[in-house]
Parts: C-alpha cells; structure tokens; sequence
C-alpha cells in the first residue's frame, strides 16, 4: 500500500501539502504527517510500498484472551456508557452492525444488553476469537460495497476503525446506503487529532501509531465527513476511561523520554519500572484527561448522528 492521496477528499495533489511532522521508525521507514490543503485533513502520507497486513500480525496487534485482565472490565463499564447513550436514541428491541468488530467486545457487551448483533471483521483472527468466544455473527469479507447480511440495521458502529481505512470508491457511503436504515443511528469513534495529548506529545502520540492510521481527524473535519452523508450530530464525547487515559498516560511518559508503544508494552511485558510509572502517572492522567474533555479536547472524538 502507498498513501500519496488524502483519505478523505481524496485530493492527489498532496505533495504540495504542508508537513505537520516526520515520523521515523527506522532510518529506512519513515513517515510524514501532512495537512491536506484541499480539505485540512491530517494524515499519514507514504509513497514507498508497505505491507499494512503484516502490521496487523505483529506483536503489537498479536490477538489475547484478555476477559480476565483489567482491560476488560474497563471496556465494559465504558461499552455499558456508550449502550445506554444509544437506547436513548434507539430503544429495544434494535441491532447493531459493528464495522470493524474486532475481538467483539463491544458486540458481546451489546448483546448481553439486548440488542441484536452482527459484525464486519476482515481480521481473520481476531474474527475468530470473536465467534470462538463470544458466539457472534462476524462476516470476514473485505467490505466495499452492498448489504452484508441482506438487511438493513438501526444502528451501524464504528469503534476506531476510520483512522485505518481509505474511503477510497465511496467505502463508507455504500456502507451507510445499504447497511443502515434511513432512520438509523451512527456512531462514530476514532483519536482526536486536535487533542491536548495529540498536542503535548507531537509525534510521540500513542494514537499516531504510522503506518496502521492513516487519517488523524479532528472534531471538525470527522463533522464535515459525516454531515456528507446527509447525516446531523446529535452528541459528541470526547471522554475515554479506555484509550484516552492510555494515551494521555503515553503522553506524560513522553515528556520523560519514553519513545515506546505503551499499549504494547502493556499487552508484553509489565516490567516493574513500567507498573511504577503508571502508578505516578495514572491520577494526573486521569485529572489531565477529564479536564480536557471538559474543553473537547480529550484524546478520543466520539460522534452519534442521525439523518
């Protein structure tokens, strides 16, 4: 895969774009983080072939039992918040198509709260963790276009799932067309690029993470993407118990030096020089992000929208 154009308006004259910052992995593999002039979107611009899939096998992404882990409880106080706000707007009996399931914690925790659930997943493994587990409906093809499932859905999620994907020949419009009822509700969550942890860790930043995210969106150019598809917002989050601590606890560790991937690191290796800084870190980590929220600068942007 090469990224030369921009993700989201799909501009090709992107060279002429301004470099927000470089991104060096290794002195071979290195990236740039431009701004769009066209439409002023952030994102990862690459004109040197890269295997994305292997990047999704790696160890950083590698596929772990984690219902027994702490991780897990987090996600599911978080996913029982994010459910309730949707009952609000959609109440039982509803279902839910979750774009890029994933593991399927989100599909079981909606599941074990009524609603009916499928999943699109094109990660074989983690597809089948989720089945495996959680005895869930996942379709592992490469989604371009049509109804998955012949039906259409009352609500269509996407946890964290538009900062990886080109929207390239319509993707999310045909998604949105032949998926969603035309009353449907859409949630939309993804990093906030115009974060204070974006902004106090430059090209630290947890939720960079090059080459796997392609697009870094801000609560304005994610509105626009979304009003395109003729759908309005009714209400934004910007809190995350889950990513955004993680990465504001990044975010403070970098200003120490720390030049790792705490996610990662988290999933590998808890040595105890990483468990004592999470410990200092965690309370202003917590005070940071809440706050930033407070000013809709918290590290995630998470949208509810309907036609």
């Amino acid at each position: 895969m090469i990224i030369t154009t921009c993700p989201v308006c799909l501009n090709d004259k992107t060279e002429l774009s301004p470099v927000v910052f470089e991104i060096k992995v290794t002195d071979e593999e290195r990236y740039l983080i431009r701004k769009c002039q066209n439409c002023h979107h952030n994102f990862t611009w690459f004109n040197h072939e890269v295997d994305i899939r292997s990047y999704y096998d790696d160890k950083d992404y590698a596929v772990q039992d984690t219902k027994k882990s702490i991780f897990f409880k987090i996600q599911e106080i978080e996913y029982n918040q994010v459910l309730k706000k949707i009952k609000s707007f959609k109440p039982l009996p509803s279902d839910i198509l979750d774009f890029g399931s994933g593991k399927g914690l989100f599909l079981h925790f909606a599941k074990e709260n009524g609603f009916g659930v499928k999943g699109i997943e094109s990660s074989v493994p983690r597809a089948n963790y989720a089945i495996e587990h959680f005895n869930l409906d996942i379709n592992t093809d490469y989604y371009k276009s049509g109804s998955v499932f012949n039906k259409k859905f009352d609500i269509l999620t996407l946890f964290h799932v538009l900062e990886h994907i080109h929207l390239s020949e319509n993707l999310l419009g045909n998604l949105l067309k032949d998926n969603l009822k035309e009353d449907g509700l859409l949630v939309v969550e993804v990093p906030n690029f115009d974060s204070w942890q974006a902004k106090w860790a430059g090209n630290k930043w947890l939720h960079l993470d090059v080459p796997r995210h392609i697009s870094h969106f801000t609560p304005q150019v994610l509105k626009t993407l979304i009003q395109s598809h003729g759908f309005q917002i009714k209400t934004a989050s910007y809190f995350s118990l889950h990513l955004g601590i993680v990465g504001m606890i990044q975010t403070i560790f970098s200003w120490f030096g720390y030049k790792g991937f705490l996610i990662a690191e988290l999933k590998r290796k808890k040595t105890i020089l990483l468990i004592l800084g999470l410990l200092c870190a965690l309370p202003f980590a917590i005070l940071l992000e809440i706050t930033a929220a407070s000013f809709k600068k918290g590290g995630i942007i998470r949208y509810y929208a309907i036609k």
